[in-house]
């Protein structure tokens, strides 16, 4: 027999329909298995094996087992496609409900239920109500499961029959696999009531038998008990002694579960619930010594969650969230911010030297976040400070770009506060060196704005910023030309005989040459407030507001505290990806009124990527637009993208320069995606490709423009963090009503990558 393709041609397809009508198929069962597994592993390929639906219907009747299984699981997943064929099979399968092999039963119950056609429900009503009082358990489980898939063809189906009060009976079934089966399926049949409901006697029964279940069942029934509540601490403290030893248990799963379920008991019990914490720190702790980075960042995530209700939980076993080198990246960040938040006086300098370390990590994204949990701890108070600035100081010694960049924003962020003034000149002492060092946009920002607000300590700081202004010629980055403004605006009134003839070269080509709306007005504001009284200006340029370090600066906000979060997928997800994800799944409606390709992301947490050729914008908040229904139907639909558009690389360079940023959204991916893909989808939403960097290249970037009906431009500007899966467009709009426009647009792009 010829070797089978991915791909198969109508030949292929002729072969093994004679394969499985040769004399050797009805002689010989190992020659028919290896036909029949040839398809399956076809049809698990996504090739299309339907045209042998008529051939398998005729070798269904065989009474060898092995040949059967594979039969049936051709017929359940092309039953849909060939429903008329699908009817030939029913009395076989009807017939196969009464064989006397209990394992033939339930495949063809299972089978039958699995066809997905409503038309055959009066078929399958006699062998399902018949499997629910087998005495074969594993027909039992078949039968429990077929009324959810009944349910879901016919839902009439399970209130004519009662069913659910038999669903309920068979809870006290003697195989614990029916009893877990049967939870399941009333949850499903009851959810739009709430579930199942657990009574007094349910809960205590299913807690006498968790020994017998599996741990897949003793995962579910634990999250079901959490819909009881018990009456008195008693009975409280009665549950709490059969389920505490599961709170250790090797899987992970049951062992969480266990945890939740003792969490949610005592919640109301404040004289216990403390002790509770203590119980399962070490379960938690011990999940962050396995192999598996999956299991690593549930437990840190949720140790996250605890160390909230009991901030000093964890603080003395600070080194086990130490960042080893096989470590995922994922798990790196969420040590390093579970670092920041656990730091004591005592723990400060282990901390602070485990973060330098990670400050200079392979990776720019972990160094900057290491950086800026440096910065947060050091707001702690004048303790904190003093390690951590002297760490911060001596990173800026190694002489790397993003290290430095990250530690000069640090340093504008901290030197605001009173408290950290005394450090100000053990800063400037390093500026110097980090003129030619620090090459990205995010941190020349920095610079020289630190060198505006202290530069009259420093002797060299005009120098500095006039080596800059002999070059601005070449600057893209309109965040550093507004800086550059302001910091030598501010440097010419403590320092006039210095600056006077640099501050005129600045204004001189930010008026009469710059194409950024933003800096030329900027200018333009300062040039008029300097020939009308030097004086007024300089108290509005140079007036400042010195911030307090409060509580409210360091208080983490919309957090997930709530017990219904724990042990579920919105503690890993995070605040705003999880919200995002609600949204999506509860405003289906809205969400389908803008079609989009079938890809998964939400929204979350804005990065601090730096994009050199941008402004600095506030970033979306990460909120998908909820269309309503009584606004107008143009800011409904869809805007109709032209196709025959040509824009040169010359005209999108001047055009992107010109213009100032209208929106930046962020969309960390659920699934990676590869450049090609996201080509693909970009072009799928009518925008055209104007370049890309290499695929290799981290993070890659594609320039990308678009023009609707109403010769709206729209320039973005699309970036891909493969380390974060962050997906960052900048967008920038040119056009009569590019206000309107550009918010559609930006929400069409969104969709598109939804």
């Amino acid at each position: 027999m010829a070797c089978l393709m991915s791909c198969l041609d109508e030949d292929d397809i002729k072969e093994i329909r004679n394969s499985l009508g040769s004399p050797e198929a009805q002689t010989e069962p190992g020659y028919l298995r290896d036909v029949l597994n040839k398809i399956i592993v076809q049809m698990t390929r996504g090739t299309d094996m339907a045209p042998l639906f008529m051939d398998m219907v005729k070798v269904c009747a065989t009474t060898d087992i092995v040949q059967k299984k594979l039969v049936y699981l051709y017929m359940s997943n092309y039953s849909a496609t060939k429903p008329d064929l699908a009817v030939l099979t029913v009395n076989t399968l009807c017939k196969d409900c009464q064989d006397s092999n209990p394992m033939i039963r339930g495949l063809a119950l299972k089978t039958l239920c699995s066809l997905r056609l409503s038309g055959l429900v009066e078929y399958i009503e006699k062998p399902l109500l018949t499997g629910l009082k087998d005495y074969s358990a594993y027909v039992r489980r078949a039968a429990v499961l077929g009324c959810v898939k009944i349910h879901q063809m016919n839902p009439q189906f399970i209130a004519n029959h009662g069913l659910i009060d038999q669903l309920y009976d068979m809870l006290r079934d003697s195989d614990v696999i029916v009893v877990t089966n049967c939870l399941g399926a009333l949850e499903e049949l009851l959810a739009d009531k709430g579930g199942v409901v657990i009574n007094q006697r349910l809960a205590h029964f299913l807690v006498n038998r968790l020994t017998n279940l599996t741990e897949w069942g003793q995962c579910f029934v634990l999250q079901t008990l959490l819909k009881y509540t018990p009456d008195n601490e008693d009975e409280v403290f009665d549950i709490m002694n059969v389920i505490d030893l599961y709170v250790k248990h090797t899987n992970s799963g049951v062992s969480m579960a266990a945890i939740t379920l003792m969490i949610h008991l005592t919640q109301d019990l404040s004289s216990i619930g403390q002790d509770v914490y203590r119980r399962i720190k070490g379960p938690l702790l011990i999940l962050l010594s396995s192999e598996h980075p999956e299991l690593v960042y549930s437990s840190l995530c949720h140790i996250q969650w605890v160390k909230r209700k009991m901030p000093k939980l964890f603080s003395k076993y600070y080194k086990k969230f130490y960042c080893r080198s096989k470590d995922p990246t994922y798990v790196k960040y969420k040590k390093i911010e579970l670092l920041g938040e656990m730091i004591k006086e005592d723990t400060l300098p282990d901390i602070v030297e485990e973060l330098s370390v990670c400050c200079t990590d392979i990776s720019s994204q972990l160094a900057q976040q290491a950086i800026q949990t440096l910065c947060l701890i050091a707001k702690k108070g004048a303790t904190y400070a003093t390690p951590c600035i002297a760490a911060l100081l001596g990173l800026l010694n190694l002489q790397l770009d993003y290290v430095s960049s990250e530690v000069l924003v640090a340093f504008q962020d901290l030197l605001s506060y009173e408290s950290n003034k005394e450090y100000i000149p053990h800063v400037l002492s390093q500026l110097g060196a980090c003129e030619t060092i620090v090459q990205s946009s995010r941190g020349k920002a920095a610079l020289i704005w630190l060198l505006g607000h202290y530069g009259e300590s420093l002797p060299d700081a005009p120098y500095i910023l006039e080596n800059m202004i002999d070059v601005i010629e070449e600057e893209t980055s309109a965040q550093v030309k507004l800086h550059l403004l302001t910091a030598t605006t501010k440097l010419f009134f403590t320092r006039p005989a210095e600056c006077q003839d640099m501050m005129g070269k600045l204004l001189e080509f930010a008026i009469e040459s710059d194409t950024n709306v933003e800096v030329r007005e900027r200018a333009q504001f300062y040039y008029r407030m300097l020939n009308t009284d030097v004086n007024k200006a300089k108290e509005v340029v140079c007036a400042s507001q010195t911030p307090d370090i409060s509580d409210d600066c360091l208080t983490e906000t919309n957090k997930l505290d709530n017990l219904a979060n724990f042990n579920s997928l919105s503690i890993l997800f995070g605040p705003l990806k999880w919200s995002q994800i609600q949204l999506k799944q509860t405003d289906t409606k809205a969400m389908h009124q803008i079609p989009s390709p079938t890809h998964s992301s939400v929204l979350a947490t804005p990065t601090r990527e730096d994009h050199s050729a941008t402004p600095s914008v506030k970033p979306m908040d990460g909120q998908l637009v909820d269309i309503d229904e009584s606004k107008d139907a143009e800011s409904m639909s869809v805007l109709q993208l032209v196709g025959d558009i040509l824009v040169t690389p010359e005209e999108y360079e001047s055009t992107w320069t010109m213009l100032s940023v209208y929106d930046t959204i962020e969309l960390p991916l659920l699934e990676p995606l590869e450049p090609k893909q996201i080509h693909s989808l970009l072009e799928n939403t009518g925008c055209k490709v104007m370049a890309t960097t290499p695929e290799e290249f981290e993070p890659w970037r594609a320039f990308v423009y678009a023009k609707d009906t109403t010769d709206t431009l729209y320039l973005v500007e699309v970036v891909l963090q493969s380390q974060t899966d962050i997906l960052t467009f900048t967008l920038k709009v040119k056009g009569q009503t590019s206000s309107d426009r550009g918010g559609m647009f930006a929400q069409q792009l969104q969709k598109a990558f939804s």
